[in-house]
């Protein structure tokens, strides 16, 4: 598997009483295939990882691979608390039919270099799959420097790439220039949208993309354009930007994702897990971002939409 161009970060839809929307969930999966993205990747933070048990995150892997059905990678997200519960997500994933996992530094517990680097190695014989490391420092309080990079790269052979959400794009050249040395096909993407220019040019792959679950052409036309050198290049990325602001919202930012996406019928409706306050004014704060990016938002959705989110 190669980590390469514009991954969508999936929602995870849910029913009014926060089950998860299996429909909708195959439903979105089917679009954004159908859009050209070159992966999908459930379970992440966009997916709200945190917030569902084992069996259902199980049952969330199984309606993405089925949906998937083999036409593009399946990234699953495995995190957790701790190892021992990440390697049985990990084991779960494999399960399923993930085609490699996305895996989080050990949560809650500041620990050692050392500690990560055998962390990420056990899951990665748990899951007995390709594994892309996940650095969210802002999030984490964990950050994977490039010097754990570089050791991932040469000690750990299933690690065959990262994901870094991270806001300084010299983080991205350092890492790129610690892993490269030990492994050139090593994969490097961003996880914010506004880097993803800057991120490529420097020799970055591509994108793990929540706002794609919003904007998924402009994402895929995005990516395209930085690999092509397009000349549409500066318009692709100045839509992008204007949509960023997707991610202020709400406090966590997921809510507020979701409220947008349900607002321009990407999804059924806003309900999420992680309580972001009043549902009502989440609502409306994507309702008026929709309204506000109604040029850019893809309203071509794949539910009708549901106004009572």
């Amino acid at each position: 598997m190669r980590l390469a161009g514009l991954w969508p970060a999936l929602l995870t839809p849910l029913h009014d009483d926060l089950s998860v929307d299996d429909r909708a969930l195959r439903a979105l999966v089917e679009d954004l295939i159908s859009r050209g993205v070159d992966g999908v990747v459930p379970l992440g933070s966009t997916g709200e990882f945190t917030e569902f048990d084992a069996t259902e995150r199980r049952a969330i892997l199984d309606t993405v691979v089925g949906a998937a059905d083999g036409r593009v990678p399946v990234l699953a997200g495995v995190s957790g608390l701790s190892t021992r519960e990440t390697c049985v997500h990990a084991a779960q994933a494999r399960e399923a039919g993930a085609d490699a996992v996305l895996v989080l530094p050990p949560l809650y517990w500041k620990v050692s270099d050392d500690r990560i680097v055998d962390h990420v190695a056990q899951v990665a014989d748990a899951a007995g799959l390709p594994v892309v490391v996940y650095d969210f420092p802002a999030l984490t309080m964990q950050p994977l420097t490039p010097a754990v990079l570089a050791r991932l790269a040469s000690e750990v052979p299933a690690v065959i790439g990262a994901k870094l959400t991270v806001r300084d794009l010299m983080a991205i050249t350092a890492a790129l220039t610690a892993v490269r040395v030990h492994r050139p096909d090593f994969a490097v993407v961003t996880g914010f949208e506004d880097l993803v220019v800057g991120a490529m040019w420097a020799g970055a792959d591509g994108a793990v993309s929540g706002m794609a679950n919003v904007i998924p052409d402009e994402m895929v036309a995005l990516v395209a354009a930085v690999r092509d050198n397009n000349d549409d290049l500066a318009e692709r990325y100045r839509t992008v930007l204007d949509a960023f602001d997707v991610y202020g919202l709400s406090l966590p930012a997921i809510p507020g994702l979701k409220a947008a996406a349900a607002a321009i019928g990407r999804i059924p409706r806003a309900a999420a897990r992680l309580n972001a306050g009043p549902a009502t004014e989440v609502a409306e704060a994507g309702k008026r971002w929709a309204a506000e990016h109604a040029t850019t938002a893809d309203a071509r959705g794949t539910t009708e939409r549901d106004d009572t989110a």
